[in-house]
């Protein structure tokens, strides 16, 4: 069984529709951000979906929408402009969906806030450390 991974954030772009000998394929770009401050980074993931889920991706999903992408990473290997190597991580994506909650007029946001935090039946006070 193949390594899995699933990705979480906003297309940078529209989805990038490709005509194959085996049918459609569909490009997505997911920009994932780690670390805070001074050491934040970002990495853009590559994403490719086929078949009947790339159709729905290139009909549904648009620049800016949130979504969850499960599938097998890997990374592509290339040849800068300067002679240096580069990388590319992708994903072949196995399925999608949209995060967060419908709004009005049918487009979806972010994910919602997180649930309130409800009371604890103690206090600080009673924790003995």
């Amino acid at each position: 069984m193949p390594a899995s991974i699933t990705l979480s954030g906003r297309l940078a772009a529209d989805p990038n529709v490709r005509e194959t000998r085996n049918g459609n394929l569909v490009e997505l770009k997911i920009p994932i951000d780690t670390g805070f401050g001074e050491r934040k980074s970002t990495t853009w993931w590559r994403v490719v979906l086929f078949g009947k889920r790339a159709e729905q991706a290139a009909r549904m999903l648009t620049k800016g929408t949130w979504v969850s992408v499960t599938g097998e990473p890997k990374v592509d290997e290339y040849e800068k402009r300067d002679g240096s190597k580069g990388y590319q991580p992708e994903v072949r994506g196995f399925d999608w969906h949209f995060v967060g909650p419908k709004v009005e007029g049918g487009e979806r946001r972010g994910p919602s806030a997180p649930a309130p935090r409800h009371a604890l039946p103690y206090s600080d006070a009673d924790v003995p450390f």
